[in-house]
């Protein structure tokens, strides 16, 4: 067989997959904003910075106090290690849950495309045309 009759022959079989599937399309960032637990966890993690952001500013006002520049440095050096410490432990647990959360978004968007018989699901924004749009029926169950 020549290059070209394998090349039409792959692009024939190419084309008659791609026909036969059902592909869905699906708009990521809208669905983990109508999620409810991505805005608890969007909340818990204003509450948790603006708790820093007070720990900090006693932090300020305690070496304001200090009138010994040699333990205000020790104490600068403290303050910014344990300042360090906690953002870390802020951002990393909000990671964490984060994952959690778009793992389930993730197992949702999988679950409702295969009741619905779609073989494929793309993200929206990766698609210029095609695809049935199951944003919303996505969003309405992570609600």
């Amino acid at each position: 067989m020549t290059d070209t009759k394998k090349t039409t022959t792959k692009t024939i079989k190419s084309q008659s997959m791609t026909a036969s599937m059902k592909i869905a399309v699906a708009d990521i960032n809208a669905i983990a904003r109508a999620s409810s637990e991505v805005q608890a966890l969007k909340s818990e993690q204003a509450a948790k910075t603006k708790e820093l952001a007070l720990w900090l500013q006693n932090a300020q006002n305690e070496l304001k106090k200090e009138q010994d520049k040699a333990k205000q440095t020790a104490l600068l050096q403290q303050y910014n290690a344990v300042f360090a410490q906690k953002r870390a432990g802020i951002i990393r647990e909000y990671q964490a849950k984060l994952k959690i959360v778009s793992d389930a978004i993730s197992k949702t968007i999988a679950d409702e495309a295969q009741k619905k018989g779609y073989d494929i699901v793309l993200a929206k924004n990766i698609v210029a045309f095609g695809g049935v749009d199951i944003t919303e029926e996505i969003a309405k169950i992570v609600k």
